[in-house]
């Protein structure tokens, strides 16, 4: 089978492997919770859920399950990377006396379609066996990720996760690194993933390997994450609505707005299951066993996101805004007090905001947020107030010294938007991020603050130059095999979002585009293979396809255009190859077209 390359690393290969003793300082504390969640990961091991069903704990960000059946074996999520998967088979093979030299793996499934739960596949897989999925997984690959917004997915996946100083784990409560929560590390290398040969709408009861499965849709995290219920073992494995941490209904990777009720649905359908055993495929702790234990995490992850929901609403419905209310809503002390339920990855006053706009939108209710103001412009009114820009400077130092570190940030901030050396403020900035990163027991929160930190201050110690702010060099680095299985519908988005407004402001243009090779590919077999694009005073529409296709016809196959509109490949370059051809103008007036989508 082949295999699409999706590994975020490898896909930008951007970092290089610098010593811990490179960053300044060489250690940065560690809150006591995050630092206790983080040893539970180690060391890696495969523990026993029931009889016939494990789990590989620390080997991959996920933690890939192995379901032994009489004729053969069924992994769930099989982890993040080849190399992941491959310390996860080598795993179960030692603690289950070579059980992959004695059955075959007859299917593969993927809960849903983040990298970590679907890179290790053809580790596991051989030509018969089937990879199961939600029919929505691939539109949510090539919509959540590889799609218009995939540059920033990729910087704020870097961040969040903690990957760009990993290099520098904590060690006896000294480091940098310190997992964040779902996962102890990440497991970097080329990816696996295969596309799925079986797809799942709502639900599917079916036997596989002599083993009694029901796969049933069950929306939270994304829309395409399936639970796998074993009946006859009692066995519930799940992830994407639930793991042993406060929920996060967005992440500070980015993400599309969720529906929170779709958790609540999905995690009543888990309670009524009943199940025994319950698998996260996320975290230290994986196993929940006996069916009150189970039954009440389930409840209490759903109350707590309920209560968070309504009672934001009935505040909103009071005409709260989310400021407002992030000082008003308390949890109910059982919840609060839960340890399955402590901020460590999602975030109260996060999630109040995400349930406002997710129903409200942008604007508060509050006539003062009828005008939104730009960083620059609160800048410059707080330096007024101040007394000057070194005056704000000072406030900030203040700030710090008074140990309110989130005002010390923000007062920095707004000095170093208008003075850029300003050197009292950049110290303060870089004092309450270091500060503010060691107190907070958020994972995403410190990874966040840590590697703003590293790329502010020191830059070339832990990466190579990454184009960060330069969408067309990151889209360029997209893997060839995912070129391959992109939409047309997602590569013409990403075409759009690339269009230099500047360059086309003032330009009407027209060109057709014709693909020779429609059913040749996976992606393609049903598509047009015709495209009419209008460059129009700073947009591009595309048009159905359509035999009148305009002045400029533009004649290759799938691929070639993929890797034009990507950055792959220049114009001249395909010309001069004969990778493409072209009627009704000439060859400067497809590197002028092409030329409306470059950055400079």
């Amino acid at each position: 089978m082949k295999h699409i390359g999706y590994s975020i690393l490898i896909l930008i290969g951007c970092l290089s492997t610098s010593a811990s003793n490179a960053y300044d300082p060489a250690a940065v504390a560690v809150h006591p919770t995050l630092l206790n969640k983080y040893e539970q990961f180690f060391p890696a091991e495969v523990l026993r859920v029931t009889d016939g069903v494990y789990v590989a704990r620390g080997f991959n960000r996920d933690n890939p399950t192995l379901i032994i059946g009489p004729s053969g074996l069924i992994v769930v999520d099989p982890g993040e990377s080849i190399d992941g998967a491959q310390q996860a088979k080598d795993a179960f093979n030692a603690h289950l006396d070579n059980i992959f030299d004695k059955r075959p793996v007859k299917a593969i499934i993927y809960t849903h379609h983040h990298d970590c739960h679907i890179n290790g596949a053809s580790v596991f897989a051989d030509e018969r066996t089937e990879i199961i999925a939600h029919e929505n997984l691939m539109r949510s690959l090539f919509s959540e990720w590889y799609g218009q917004v995939f540059p920033s997915r990729v910087e704020g996946g870097l961040k969040m996760s903690g990957i760009l100083f990993q290099d520098a784990p904590v060690e006896q409560g000294e480091g940098w690194y310190a997992g964040y929560v779902l996962a102890g590390k990440n497991f970097i290398g080329p990816s696996g993933f295969l596309p799925p040969t079986i797809r799942v709408k709502d639900r599917l009861d079916t036997m596989i390997a002599g083993v009694r499965l029901t796969l049933i849709s069950a929306p939270g995290e994304t829309d395409d994450v399936i639970l796998v219920w074993l009946p006859q073992k009692q066995v519930l494995i799940q992830i994407g609505i639930l793991y042993e941490a406060f929920p996060a209904l967005t992440t500070m990777r980015g993400s599309r707005q969720r529906d929170p009720l779709d958790y609540v649905e999905s995690l009543k359908i888990c309670r009524s299951l009943e199940p025994e055993y319950l698998v996260a495929l996320h975290g230290p702790n994986p196993i929940t066993s006996g069916k009150e234990n189970v039954r009440q995490y389930l409840t209490n992850f759903s109350d707590a996101i309920q209560f968070m929901h309504d009672q934001t609403i009935q505040y909103l419905n009071q005409g709260f805004t989310p400021g407002e209310i992030k000082d008003l809503l308390e949890l109910p002390p059982h919840l609060a007090q839960s340890p399955y339920l402590q901020e460590t990855y999602g975030r109260k006053d996060w999630n109040i905001y995400h349930i406002f706009r997710f129903y409200r939108g942008y604007y508060t209710g509050a006539v003062r947020d009828l005008f939104p103001q730009s960083p620059l412009s609160e800048a410059r009114l707080s330096a007024e107030l101040a007394g000057g820009v070194d005056a704000l400077a000072g406030k900030a130092q203040s700030a710090l010294a008074a140990g309110e570190l989130e005002w010390a940030l923000r007062l920095a901030d707004d000095v170093l938007l208008l003075d850029e050396w300003n050197d009292a403020a950049f110290e303060t900035k870089k004092a309450a991020m270091l500060a503010l990163a060691a107190d907070d027991m958020n994972a995403q929160a410190r990874n966040m603050l840590l590697s703003d930190y590293l790329l502010m201050t020191q830059p070339d110690s832990i990466i190579a130059p990454f184009p960060f702010g330069d969408p067309k060099a990151i889209f360029a680095r997209i893997n060839d095999q995912a070129m391959r299985l992109m939409p047309m519908e997602t590569l013409n988005r990403i075409m759009a979002v690339n269009l230099n407004a500047a360059k086309s402001i003032d330009e009407d243009r027209v060109m057709g585009l014709r693909l020779t090779d429609r059913f040749k590919h996976q992606s393609m077999s049903r598509e047009p293979n015709q495209y009419r694009f209008q460059v129009r005073h700073g947009i591009l529409e595309v048009d159905p396809p359509s035999d009148g296709v305009g002045q400029l016809l533009v004649t290759t196959d799938s691929l070639t255009w993929k890797a034009l509109v990507l950055g792959k490949l220049a114009a001249d370059i395909a010309v001069a190859d004969h990778l493409v051809s072209i009627s009704g103008g000439s060859a400067e007036d497809f590197y002028a077209f092409m030329d409306l989508f470059e950055s400079s």
